[in-house]
């Protein structure tokens, strides 16, 4: 026997599908409590995106909506549909177009970056308040990290070369 190493799909559809659970709380839970002048607020991703489009910037919110929220939703659930069609050898339907949407939507998962911003923004307002971590805090990191895992896991070429013995990508197709 010798080792499956990066030939195998099911570290790709395991990082993806807990990406996706890691998402879904980040969106539900609190990222941040500001406490000023002892009013108490409590801020989700979906808060920040509203006050954004709220003050006039909608075009900021648009962007932080998209790169925080959408893409990494659109990128890990289509890496997880190829990755159990892969993986599981099945015959899904509209193959070629999720796969074409997780290359689209990969450059514009900017969690890890809305992570960054989110500590500069921490350092700024301790000045005027207190601040303080809360669990959607956590699972942002959480899907920062297994996006980033799950980009290194998720080859493209072994992909392509599933889909055609598949029957699925004809040679010429595979970009």
């Amino acid at each position: 026997m010798s080792p499956i190493g990066k030939k195998t799909f099911q570290p790709a559809l395991a990082l993806s599908l807990a990406g996706l659970f890691a998402l879904l709380l980040a969106n539900t839970s609190p990222v941040l409590t500001f406490d000023v002048a002892g009013r108490v607020q409590h801020g989700f991703i979906a808060t920040g995106v509203g006050e954004l489009f709220r003050q006039g910037y909608w075009p900021i919110a648009a962007l932080v909506l998209v790169a925080s929220m959408l893409a990494p939703a659109l990128y890990l659930s289509s890496v997880a549909y190829v990755s159990a069609a892969c993986s599981m050898k099945l015959r899904l339907p509209w193959i070629r177009g999720v796969m074409r949407l997780s290359e689209l939507s990969e450059p514009w998962n900017l969690i890890p970056v809305y992570s960054i911003a989110t500590v500069v923004s921490v350092v700024k307002l301790r000045m005027i308040g207190g601040v303080s971590w809360n669990d959607g805090a956590r699972w942002v990191l959480a899907v920062a990290l297994l996006t980033l895992f799950a980009q290194q896991m998720f080859e493209r070429r072994l992909v392509e070369h599933r889909l055609e013995a598949l029957g699925l990508l004809s040679h010429t197709e595979a970009p």
